[in-house]
């Protein structure tokens, strides 16, 4: 780990204003979510809660993620990456640095969301111990989708390439869960369907499950063993992070500049 590359790109998200960005983003989405919860009959606060939580959930990973990829290719195309290989950094090094930094930023938007969903649900009277775990499960997604956009902004050489393959990745992640009752359950009735139900359970298995991380309804009604669920998501985003991890410094070790 190096620390100078690591303080370098938090310096750079400083420089592309990222947090001031997010900041007005999230006062915007919580203002709209106010203004269009004030059209429900009855449970305006509830719907206003929901609706900002899911407004912040996207903005932070649409941020962090934009953020993320722009910044690696643009590394790339000023040559800023061959010249700080030529410095005594090695890839291993620089990928670590690289996703420490990363995971800093994703943690300090999580704690801004968290200041944000808190405040309201507290002026709401609307906090119970879901909220935190909802919280915990934003992080967590925070966590991996950084490290996942880095990944695809290393691999793929197009920024463009790199935030559709994210957005997959993310969109795939949180219907998984639908995809798999939908096989169990049989209801994928066409040609090759057996087949293609075998391929979705074997692509789960390297796919989080963000829709187990994060659940709205834990706004609203709490969580029964919270301590199970917070286990899962610490579990879950350190095994795939890490795993995001090697595969990133395996092709960088590979790439010839």
């Amino acid at each position: 780990m190096n620390f100078v590359l690591t303080r370098y790109v938090l310096k750079a998200a400083g420089r592309d204003k990222l947090f001031l960005s997010m900041f007005l983003a999230v006062a915007l989405a919580i203002a709209l979510s106010i203004f269009t919860s004030s059209a429900a009959v009855t449970g305006k606060a509830q719907f206003s809660l929901v609706y900002i939580g899911g407004a912040l959930r996207l903005l932070a990973i649409a941020g962090l993620s934009l953020f993320v990829i722009f910044f690696v290719r643009r590394s790339f195309e000023a040559r800023d990456v061959e010249y700080l290989l030529t410095r005594p950094v090695s890839r291993i090094s620089f990928i670590v640095s690289h996703m420490i930094a990363f995971s800093l930023l994703a943690l300090a938007v999580a704690a801004m969301v968290a200041f944000s969903v808190l405040l309201y649900a507290y002026r709401v009277d609307q906090i119970n111990m879901g909220t935190f775990l909802w919280l915990a499960g934003i992080a967590g997604e925070l966590f991996i989708m950084v490290n996942v956009s880095f990944f695809f902004a290393m691999v793929l050489t197009s920024p463009v390439s790199g935030t559709l393959a994210t957005l997959g990745f993310y969109v795939l992640s949180r219907l998984m869960g639908q995809l798999l009752s939908i096989v169990g359950a049989g209801f994928a009735q066409f040609p090759g369907a057996e087949i293609m139900a075998s391929v979705l359970k074997i692509i789960s298995m390297f796919i989080p499950r963000f829709d187990l991380m994060a659940q709205t309804s834990w706004l609203l009604y709490g969580v029964q063993n919270a301590l199970e669920n917070y286990g899962f998501i610490v579990a879950q985003g350190l095994l795939f992070t890490g795993m995001v991890m090697v595969a990133t410094i395996i092709d960088f070790v590979k790439k010839q500049f």
